[in-house]
């Protein structure tokens, strides 16, 4: 059955993401966006915010929704037979702090130019990640 997940995409006012190491499996030791897991009987939105609040320990405020992806991983802490089909949706939102604090399934955190590869190249996000990376003065200006 499909885990389904948030992604959380934050872009600064220089246009840089806001990308974290992770810990665990799946894309252990790579640099990814926040998020995670849904809860049963949790939504979406309260998820993006208890996501962001104990990866990074942060309050967020939510832009907008900018769709999803899937991916199949072989490799997952929880050592799933098979493998796991996860459902990520990704929310655009901004910080209300910049007073980032890790939890343990992070090693490390950064503002990066780039998305990681694999991110960009998702069909489904793939033209709102380009139309995004030439607006994000706007974006950042419009959520203050």
């Amino acid at each position: 059955m499909p885990i389904v997940c948030v992604d959380c995409l934050v872009v600064n006012d220089k246009g840089e993401y806001l990308l974290v190491k992770r810990k665990n499996q799946p894309l252990k030791g790579e640099y990814w966006v926040p998020g995670g897991r849904l809860h049963k009987n949790e939504r979406l939105v309260d998820a993006v915010h208890r996501k962001m609040r104990e990866e990074i320990g942060v309050d967020v405020e939510i832009v907008e929704n900018l769709g999803f992806f899937e991916e199949f991983f072989e490799e997952t802490e929880q050592d799933a037979e098979g493998g796991v089909h996860s459902l990520s949706v990704v929310y655009l939102v901004t910080l209300c702090s910049y007073n980032i604090k890790l939890d343990d399934q992070s090693t490390g955190w950064g503002w990066f130019k780039d998305l990681p590869f694999r991110f960009k190249e998702y069909s489904y996000l793939k033209n709102t990640i380009e139309h995004l990376s030439g607006n994000h003065a706007d974006i950042v200006a419009d959520s203050e």
